[in-house]
């Protein structure tokens, strides 16, 4: 288990990682080439805001498991390639939460007394008392772009300076702002009504230049704008020209869209702007508080499978709650069934799932049957964090499904194959706590264990064809494990399930598909 760790990440967490019987690499100003050069000999990759995860990266770290992020943010690692690749991304959620908010609160007051100016001013050599006159705090209304948990302490802190606090998240429920006092509101009345606008929202596609002329001609003006969440949220331009014409009053900036900053960037150039670099967590205590997270994060996932902190594998999460590892199992094997038995060209799978028990766990069971199946038809290396970008990859069109319930099992597990002409379907349970058992396959209820090498075929339903099967296994040498029977409501076709030992010849099973009566014959492995 060898473990690569960059960005100078405090050295607790190799300690904490040596001691329980990981090799591990420090080196804290790697390049990236060489990075590239050497990643491939490591299994895991701990990293902080400075290495830049790129897929290029990714697709040389052939051994790579997991990523382990000692911060919140991310957006320096590829997620979709990683997950691609099968690679759990992990940060450390609320490690660095308490310094990233007292930063932001800091970086407020700051820009509210112009207190970096001042104090500029003053070793100058200068006493301009009035030149830097404030704002109070006390009455203002404080709009929090972001209601996590660093947004949350935000609020907290500034509410006991008498600010209103309004918000806009629309992760989080009118009734929980409520009881910490923040009232939500849509974004364009945030704008509207803060006279303090601070941000703590990840950077991604919807809010890159979420904070632009657009929004600026919607704000009061003389507002002032607080960033210690990710550059690239704010158009810098447009900041500029907005604290320029005095829309902005001030702005406190700890990220910028390129870092390290360009010493040419605008911003740099006005007094009204008060910056640091990127130092929202870089305190002692949450250094160490993080790099202990990320340390005991691995251990237990490598000692138990204990998952915390995932950014990308909800499913491997979920495949760990009690009871659900026998329907996992069951999952994967009734893919890897479908995979054997429907057409090649297939490629329209419908998952479902029956009973109260299998609802939250839709998700994960999904995957583990997308799992067996591409396993089996794709050889591909498949796991539940890429199963769904796998299938996605593969043409496979995929349709989720609940039922609550089934009036044959408590619990089941069904899957469907079509390719618009032809359609397969195959269903499953799991007795007591883990006895797992298909149960079904297409119209046919039948019963039996999904292991080993079963010979599964059709007949019409007459006297004989089962003693000609047998005869033909006898001659092949081979012996009979497990034999379920079934037939239609009709009566008159029947399918059989043989499960024997030993290796079955292609030549068995055209001799089985000769017998009079005899329809398909396939051969599930298992």
């Amino acid at each position: 288990m060898k473990v690569l760790i960059t960005d100078g990440v405090d050295p607790q967490c190799g300690q904490i990682l040596a001691q329980n019987g990981f090799d591990v690499t420090e080196k804290p100003k790697i390049s990236k080439d060489e990075l590239k050069e050497i990643i491939g000999g490591f299994d895991k990759l701990i990293v902080r805001s400075a290495t830049k995860v790129t897929a290029e990266i990714l697709e040389s770290g052939r051994n790579l498991n997991l990523i382990g992020r000692a911060g919140a943010g991310v957006d320096n690692i590829d997620i979709a390639a990683a997950t691609r690749r099968g690679i759990i991304v992990m940060n450390t959620p609320g490690g660095n939460t308490i310094s990233a908010a007292e930063h932001a609160c800091a970086m407020l007051l700051s820009a509210a007394r112009k207190i970096p100016q001042a104090t500029a001013d003053l070793k100058a050599g200068n006493w301009n008392k009035k030149k830097f006159t404030g704002v109070e705090l006390e009455g203002k209304t404080l709009s929090i772009i972001g209601l996590g948990k660093i947004g949350r302490e935000v609020a907290t802190r500034m509410q006991a300076f008498g600010m209103k606090t309004i918000a806009y998240d629309p992760m989080i429920p009118d009734e929980y702002a409520a009881l910490l006092n923040i009232e939500l509101l849509p974004l364009h009345e945030n704008f509207k009504r803060a006279d303090f606008i601070t941000i703590h929202s990840s950077l991604n596609e919807s809010t890159r230049n979420l904070i632009s002329n657009e929004t600026f001609d919607l704000m009061k003006d003389g507002v002032i704008i607080v960033n210690c969440a990710r550059g690239g949220i704010i158009n810098e331009k447009d900041l500029a020209d907005a604290i320029m014409s005095g829309k902005v009053a001030a702005a406190a900036l700890d990220v910028f869209e390129s870092e390290p900053v360009n010493p040419d960037n605008p911003l740099l150039a006005l007094e009204q702007v008060i910056a640091t670099p990127h130092i929202a967590a870089s305190t002692d205590e949450a250094q160490i508080k993080v790099a202990i997270q990320i340390a005991e994060q691995i251990v237990a996932w490598n000692r138990n499978g204990k998952l915390e902190g995932a950014v990308n594998a909800s499913a491997v999460e979920l495949a760990q709650a009690p009871g659900v590892q026998a329907y996992l199992t069951l999952a994967e094997k009734l893919g890897a069934t479908l995979a054997q038995l429907a057409p090649k060209e297939a490629n329209n799978m419908t998952v479902r799932t029956s009973g109260e028990f299998l609802h939250k766990y839709n998700e994960v069971i999904t995957a583990a049957a997308l799992k067996g199946f591409l396993d089996v038809r794709q050889s591909k290396d498949t796991n539940y964090i890429n199963a769904f970008t796998m299938a996605k990859e593969c043409g496979l069109v995929l349709d989720q499904r609940f039922e609550k319930e089934n009036p044959d099992y408590t619990n089941l597990i069904s899957i469907e194959l079509e390719n618009g002409t032809e359609k397969r379907m195959i269903g499953g349970t799991v007795f007591g706590e883990k006895e797992v058992r298909i149960v079904m396959i297409d119209r046919f209820l039948v019963e039996f264990k999904p292991e080993g090498n079963i010979i599964i075929y059709n007949n019409v339903d007459k006297p004989g064809i089962i003693a000609q099967v047998t005869q033909l296994l006898l001659k092949h040498n081979l012996n009979v494990a497990y034999v379920a029977l079934s037939r239609d409501e009709e009566k008159n076709i029947a399918m059989t399930a043989i499960v024997v030992d030993g290796k079955v010849s292609p030549k068995l099973l055209e001799e089985i598909a000769a017998v009079d009566g005899v329809s398909c014959a396939d051969l599930v492995s298992l």
